[in-house]
């Protein structure tokens, strides 16, 4: 393709509003239900102020989740002293990388992109909860949709810390070794593959995060899965973020960050960007859009080691930058200023 070639496609304007049609967002349409196996009734003291809150940690992330399914969260008691503990319960096969490391996503992930649960029988997403914490350091918010309640100094925000446990069965987990980088087999989580380490520091390198960052977004050194570091290491102002690499503080209400779902999007969660043709993140869908585009189409397939890192010219997020995708951006760059 070259750009004059480009721009005399202007006819396809039309076909390219239908594509944009039918990739259009759908905001608001992931919901959660909540299911509680508690036979001895460890968190009957708190089951409605779990679910409420839970459920408005769970919108924080679902602003953006770009689908139309309900996830199922499953809540379990914590038998031994702890505080929270969320993981995705299934892992989907994604793809195989050229060198034969096999990449997977969570079941939240696959059952957003797709509709349906990855496993049929299944939660989405496991919970565990100590009654121990509820009890004595974590408030549950009256009115968590609302979050206008002061949260007492010597208490954790119920809902920031579901929305952190909840970013873990999204997207922030995997099987890298936060100290020496190394794997315990070929298998890779979609945030695993996009971590790089050079032997001293660890750095997630996402395109959409990295645009957002302005850089390397610095992982925690030990915690490979949060964001930051104390001074001297690289990126102590992301200790603060809900996915920071410190525990949460009391006192504090955490929401999601852009940087958040900048990775989330990298790993393949499907989120909604307003304007996903602006390859740039210049706020403007020009010949320098093009320029990236047409370089990912002729790579084409997502999994080519060339093509740019969470492959973002993948607008349909079916692996491949095709035809699909190009009819899209055609629209993009008919439209020319991002909205």
């Amino acid at each position: 393709m070259d750009i004059r070639a480009f721009r005399s496609l202007r006819q396809l304007g039309a076909l390219g509003a239908l594509y944009a049609a039918m990739a259009a967002p759908c905001l608001g349409q992931v919901g959660f239900t909540i299911t509680i196996d508690d036979p001895e009734g460890a968190l009957s003291p708190w089951e409605s102020q779990i679910e409420s809150n839970l459920q408005a940690a769970g919108a924080l992330w679902a602003a953006k989740l770009h689908g139309a399914c309900t996830l199922w969260v499953h809540i379990t008691p914590m038998a031994d002293a702890g505080t929270l503990d969320c993981r995705s319960f299934t892992w989907s096969y994604f793809e195989t990388l050229d060198n034969a490391i096999d990449v997977f996503e969570t079941g939240a992930s696959t059952h957003i992109r797709n509709g349906f649960p990855a496993s049929s029988f299944d939660p989405d997403i496991e919970l565990r909860i100590s009654p121990l914490y509820l009890a004595s350091e974590l408030w549950m918010d009256p009115n968590p949709t609302e979050r206008t309640e002061p949260v007492p100094a010597n208490r954790i925000d119920g809902v920031s810390a579901f929305a952190r446990e909840l970013g873990y069965a999204l997207a922030f987990d995997g099987w890298i070794n936060g100290e020496t980088g190394s794997f315990p087999g070929n298998s890779r989580s979609t945030f695993d593959r996009l971590i790089a380490f050079d032997g001293q520091e660890f750095a997630f390198v996402g395109s959409s995060a990295t645009a957002s960052y302005q850089g390397p977004v610095p992982l925690t050194f030990g915690l490979p899965f949060h964001l930051g570091n104390q001074s001297p290491r690289p990126g102590p102002v992301l200790l603060d973020d809900l996915m920071g690499g410190k525990p949460l503080q009391p006192g504090t209400r955490y929401n999601v960050s852009e940087l958040d779902f900048a990775i989330l999007r990298d790993a393949r969660v499907p989120i909604a960007v307003p304007c996903p043709c602006d390859l740039t993140h210049d706020g403007f869908v020009d010949d320098a859009d093009f320029g990236a585009f047409s370089l990912a189409y002729d790579f084409c397939d997502c999994t080519d080691p060339e093509m740019a890192a969470g492959c973002p010219a993948d607008f349909t997020r079916d692996r491949m930058v095709d035809d699909s995708d190009y009819v899209i951006f055609v629209q993009g760059y008919e439209d020319f200023i991002c909205p």
